[in-house]
């Protein structure tokens, strides 16, 4: 016995295409971090974006996903937030120790 596809879960839009913008966007600026090729005072910034639109976004495009049923998706979601968050961490503690020698050095 096969229940019929709910018709609201099936006109609503798939969360893909903006949980991989906010990954790619995300993986690039945090990337240019890393490489040094943006510069230390708009860390801040990044690590604001990294955690808002790279973690929370992705969060919830992977809990859109689970509404329309698609685990596998929002399993990719979900993991690649929970690695957006770990990454974005690792840069904060940066930005601690950065302020603290800031501080130090006034």
């Amino acid at each position: 016995m096969s229940k019929a596809p709910n018709p609201h879960v099936m006109n609503t839009t798939t969360a893909g295409p903006i949980g991989l913008t906010a990954f790619g966007v995300t993986t690039i600026l945090l990337n240019f971090l890393n490489a040094e090729l943006i510069e230390k005072p708009s860390i801040t910034l990044i690590i604001c974006y990294g955690m808002f639109h790279g973690g929370m976004i992705q969060i919830l495009a992977g809990m859109w996903e689970v509404y329309r049923g698609n685990i596998f998706a929002c399993s990719v979601h979900c993991a690649l937030s929970c690695w957006h968050f770990a990454d974005v961490s690792q840069n904060r503690s940066l930005l601690m120790c950065l302020n603290t020698e800031a501080l130090l050095v006034s």
